[in-house]
């Protein structure tokens, strides 16, 4: 899940980095269904930002701050064809972003992460949209 916190008043940072290493990730099938729950919730979501008109906590824009162009991208993703997202996706992070360096275990993230998962969001979602009409 990509979640982001916006909260008022005084914030601290870590002063050590978190290294997080979930031996459970390393099996496929835990990894896979993992994904699968992940990515219904995800387009449960997507589902209700297309039932109501919900507004960003900051103003999205392509030339802002980092959260600001995200926003913008997310606007700009979840108004594009279903199904053809996660082509785009798994080319971006696997072709444009150099993922093929990673070798065979980075083929096997990259896949799983940015094409089957975004792939699942979909379907879910458009049996969402399906049953809501």
């Amino acid at each position: 899940m990509d979640l982001h916190f916006y909260v008022q008043g005084e914030t601290r940072r870590i002063e050590f980095d978190v290294i997080e290493d979930n031996a459970k990730e390393r099996d496929i099938g835990f990894w896979v269904t993992k994904q699968c729950k992940f990515a219904k919730k995800q387009a449960i979501e997507e589902w209700k930002r297309n039932q109501a008109s919900v507004s960003f906590p900051v103003v999205p824009t392509l030339f802002g701050t980092p959260d600001q162009r995200t926003l913008w991208l997310k606007k700009h993703w979840y108004r594009m064809p279903l199904y053809i997202r996660p082509f785009l996706y798994f080319f971006y992070r696997y072709v444009v972003r150099l993922g093929f360096l990673d070798g065979k275990q980075g083929f096997i993230y990259h896949f799983t992460q940015a094409f089957l998962y975004r792939l699942i969001v979909d379907i879910e979602l458009d049996s969402l949209l399906r049953e809501s009409n």
